[in-house]
């Protein structure tokens, strides 16, 4: 999905590519936001300045996601909704840094998902991009285990803090995979500054709060797949299910872990 974690945040020194060379390699260069997007620097920096001083005085603890399954015939839903103590320009590079290892492989755990390989397909500008990653997610199924093979095409779009995804049609697992998830501020200090005229929007919020207030994430990801035809009956397509749930509540966490990390450094 397009929640795969990467580290990379603000790095000034990182000499960004050339076109002719990503056009060459085809590969996503981890880029920081100062680097791609100045305007957001400030902002960010900022941010990033309040959340670590406030850190350091009591820390933060994201609300577990939130997750709701439904199903109906042979096609699964999933609705997560989850919060990161970061803001969500932050929080977008790191969604979209898919080159990194997971924290839990870094914990001496078993990878969630690895790392293949990353290309460009379009760019469409400052604020919009066409991606496909490819990863591999171990299993294990009575006595066997192996890796799955992931294929799956973003459209990342910085202008909304979202992503469209889906796997090819071509697919040894589901016959169907596709989702979106979508970063939204969340104005942490509204209530301690802003009585009794709660903020609408960025603006209103820094005036309220003279600068001083944190904004932090709110992530919605919707996911809905299909076990493939030749898989879909019991109990392998339970399996598939259950994997694929616990797989995508297992990146989640792993989302909040990293941004944890992040805030202490």
């Amino acid at each position: 999905m397009g929640i795969f974690p990467g580290f990379s945040l603000i790095n000034q020194n990182t000499k960004q590519p050339t076109k002719a060379e990503s056009k060459k390699s085809g590969k996503v260069k981890p880029k920081s936001v100062s680097e791609t997007y100045p305007e957001d620097r400030e902002e960010l920096k900022k941010q990033m300045k309040l959340w670590r001083a406030s850190e350091k005085k009591y820390a933060w603890h994201d609300y577990p996601p939130k997750v709701k399954v439904t199903k109906y015939e042979d096609l699964c839903h999933m609705n997560i909704q989850f919060t990161i103590g970061l803001p969500p320009e932050a929080v977008f590079d790191i969604f979209t840094t898919y080159e990194n290892p997971s924290w839990y492989s870094m914990m001496k755990k078993r990878p969630i998902l690895e790392h293949r390989s990353s290309k460009v397909l379009s760019d469409r500008g400052p604020t919009e991009k066409l991606v496909q990653v490819e990863k591999e997610a171990p299993w294990r199924f009575l006595w066997w285990s192996g890796a799955i093979p992931v294929h799956l095409n973003l459209n990342e779009s910085r202008k909304d803090f979202s992503a469209l995804y889906l796997i090819p049609k071509k697919n040894m697992m589901f016959k169907e995979f596709n989702g979106k998830w979508k970063i939204e501020p969340w104005y942490i200090d509204n209530s301690r500054y802003c009585k009794p005229r709660l903020p609408k929007n960025r603006e209103e919020y820094r005036q309220c709060t003279g600068g001083k207030g944190l904004i932090g994430s709110r992530v919605t990801v919707d996911q809905s797949f299909k076990p493939s035809s030749y898989l879909n009956f019991p109990p392998l397509s339970w399996y598939i299910r259950r994997v694929t749930i616990k797989t995508t509540k297992a990146l989640v966490e792993d989302l909040q872990v990293r941004a944890a990390i992040i805030k202490s450094v």
